[in-house]
């Protein structure tokens, strides 16, 4: 019997619905498939089901707009980081992209010092400097290489 291996994924924890399209349509004509988490809740339940398949994870930090539940929209990226450290592989590139200006550097510190690589850059560069989406994505693509036997 012969498996297709799956696409990678780029795991997106976005609670903006035009956020998302946009990644989606980077991911166009890429071999990554696009799963987007819109909560904090949401992020945490794709999270627990296990990391295989993730080359890459976009995180933002408020994820309230899309909130299913009173706690759902309590949740932010900062508290997913403990799940994070638990279930990605540590040679999984990560990109937090989040327009907070105080959280993320933050967020950063603690993934690097669990052994990361992230790359940090608001949203809105994203779309004016689509190079820098590119290089990312490089990386993921170059650490899912080495990650497959």
């Amino acid at each position: 019997m012969h498996t297709t291996p799956f696409r990678p994924r780029i795991l997106l924890i976005e609670d903006d619905a035009g956020r998302i399209q946009r990644v989606g349509d980077w991911l166009l004509g890429t071999e990554f498939v696009l799963v987007a988490a819109r909560s904090g809740g949401q992020a945490m339940g794709v999270l627990r089901r296990g990391a295989e398949g993730v080359a890459g994870l976009m995180l933002d930090h408020d994820l309230s707009n899309s909130a299913l539940t009173v706690g759902d929209g309590q949740l932010s990226g900062t508290d997913l980081l403990p799940l994070i450290q638990r279930v990605l592989p540590r040679c999984v590139p990560v990109m937090i992209h989040s327009h907070s200006i105080s959280k993320p550097p933050v967020m950063q510190r603690v993934l690097e010092q669990a052994g990361f690589s992230i790359t940090r850059t608001r949203f809105h560069v994203l779309e004016e400097e689509p190079s820098r989406f590119a290089a990312w994505l490089d990386d993921v693509r170059d650490a899912w290489e080495l990650q497959q036997p």
